[in-house]
C-alpha cells in the first residue's frame, strides 16, 4: 500500500505520481478528483517516525492468509467480508481524502515545488515533472 493507492481508494484517478528523494523526500501526484484535475503534494520518510503513512499503518495487521498472519506490507489485497480488512480500508480511504482536500492548480504547484530551489537538489526535478505534466496537457 502507498500514498498513491490511498488516493485511489479515496476516489481519485491518479494521472501521474512520482517520488523525489530516496530515503525521504517529496511526492507529487496529478489527480482527477470529483471532476477537478489538479496537483497533490506530500512528503515521505524512511520510518514510522518521519513518514505519515508509515506512522499510521506500519503495524496494522489483518487476515490470516493460508495460515500466515499478514499485514499491509506483505498483503495488499484487502479481503471483502473481513471486518478487519473493511476497517483498514476505511482508514486508508480517510487517509487519502486528507490529501485530496488540498488539490492545487498548476501555478500553485509550480510555486510550491520551487520554494526550496536554493538548497534542495530534487527541486529542479520536481519543477520539471510538474511542468511536463501540466494540468492543461491532461
Amino acid at each position: 500500500m502507498s500514498y498513491q493507492e490511498c488516493l485511489e481508494l479515496a476516489g481519485a484517478e491518479v494521472l501521474v505520481f512520482e517520488n523525489f528523494g530516496s530515503y525521504q523526500g517529496d511526492w507529487w501526484a496529478k489527480v482527477n478528483y470529483q471532476g477537478q484535475i489538479g496537483w497533490i503534494h506530500g512528503s515521505f520518510g524512511s520510518c514510522s517516525g518521519c513518514d505519515a503513512f508509515e506512522a499510521e499503518f506500519w503495524d496494522v495487521g489483518h487476515c490470516e492468509v493460508e495460515g500466515n498472519y499478514e499485514n499491509y506490507h506483505e498483503y495488499y489485497n484487502l479481503k471483502n467480508g473481513c471486518s478487519k480488512c473493511d476497517e483498514i480500508k476505511l482508514k486508508l480511504i480517510e487517509f487519502g481524502k486528507g490529501y485530496l482536500d488540498g488539490i492545487m492548480n498548476q501555478e500553485d504547484a509550480e510555486r510550491i515545488a520551487s520554494e526550496n530551489l536554493e538548497w534542495d537538489m530534487d527541486t529542479q526535478e520536481m519543477i520539471d515533472f510538474i511542468k511536463s505534466n501540466n494540468i492543461g496537457g491532461i
